[in-house]
Parts: structure tokens; sequence; C-alpha cells
């Protein structure tokens, strides 16, 4: 019997990269206007595939940061074994403490938004933003100029999904709600 990709151990099927939509030119169209570099934009675009299709079927990310001045990659993670989420090895902490004007770009599995340690770690290290590029074509940008309360973002997720929201509609209305009052952005870049 011959197993579909899909359908092999440990494989994810919400995660599932669709590879004909982020080789398209649409898909293409929305790095275009991320930053005012266009070698920037077609390096996140590159990369942005690379990470994708890597882990297209697991919960595994993958994770670069890009200096603004250089357009260069200074570091990235792509081979965590953890599950959503990215630890910063050592030496990636090292360099991303002695550069000034970074940005990051990462993958989420699950297609969700941003989540509240996204905006924290952008924050904490003084990012000028972060992009997410999801495994459903979606990409989100989003910065934090103060720190976000975790709690917060569980309780206005709980009041939404007690009102019939599904998970992904929950965290973008609490994301709504703690940008009234913090100091914090994100948007879909369609």
């Amino acid at each position: 019997m011959i197993l579909k990709e899909e359908q092999r151990y440990g494989r994810n099927k919400e995660s599932i990269v669709n590879h004909a939509y982020i080789q398209s030119g649409n898909y293409r169209k929305k790095f275009d206007k991320l930053t005012e570099n266009k070698n920037i934009n077609k390096l996140l675009y590159q990369k942005a595939k690379e990470m994708l299709l890597h882990r297209s079927g697991t919960l595994l990310e993958d994770m670069y940061w890009v200096d603004m001045e250089s357009g260069e990659i200074i570091a990235s993670v792509v081979d965590s074994k953890d599950k959503q989420k990215i630890i910063y090895p050592d030496h990636v902490k090292r360099l991303v403490g002695q550069s000034k004007d970074l940005i990051t770009i990462h993958t989420h599995p699950l297609s969700m938004p941003p989540s509240i340690a996204d905006f924290n770690s952008v924050f904490s290290n003084q990012y000028r933003f972060g992009i997410i590029v999801c495994h459903d074509g979606r990409i989100y940008k989003y910065y934090a100029r103060e720190k976000l309360e975790e709690d917060l973002q569980k309780l206005y997720m709980a009041f939404y999904l007690k009102k019939g929201y599904n998970e992904e509609e929950a965290q973008l209305e609490a994301l709504r709600k703690i940008q009234i009052n913090y100091n914090m952005d994100f948007e879909e870049v369609r």
C-alpha cells in the first residue's frame, strides 16, 4: 500500500503547505511592500518559501533574523525540534544582542496570528518588526513597543471563545482589544 505524503506517520494534515500557492505571483506580491528595500523583500520571499517547504506537514518552526542595514541574514534556526516555538540558541542570542536594526521572519504551522510571545520577543529584542508566514499562505506583520501581558490575552480569548468564536477568531479579537491600550500593532499582509 502506498501512502500519500499527508498520511505518513508524524505528518500533520493541518500544516501541509499549498506548494502551488506559495510559488504563485499572488503570494510573491505580498512581499513587495514589507520593507522599502526591494532586495530585502526578495530575500524574505525566498526564505519564506524555503521555510514553508521545509516544515510542511509538521508543527515545527523555522526562523531567520535579517539586518535591515546590510540586508543580510545574521542568524537562523532551521533545525528546531520544539513544536510551535523557537528557542534561541546562545549564538543567536549573542548575534541579536550585538545588532541594532533587525527584523525576524518565522513560520506558524497552524496558521495562527502572532502570539503574545511573538510580540514580547519583538519588544524585548528591540526588533523593528516581525513577520509570520503561515502554512495556509497568510502573512502577518507585527511589532510591539512595550511588554504585553499574556494573562490579558487569555482572559479576552476565553471571553470570545465562550461567545462561540473559533480559536483563531478569538485570538484576533483579543489582539484587537489589547491593541487599544498597548503600543503594538499587527496586520495581515494582503
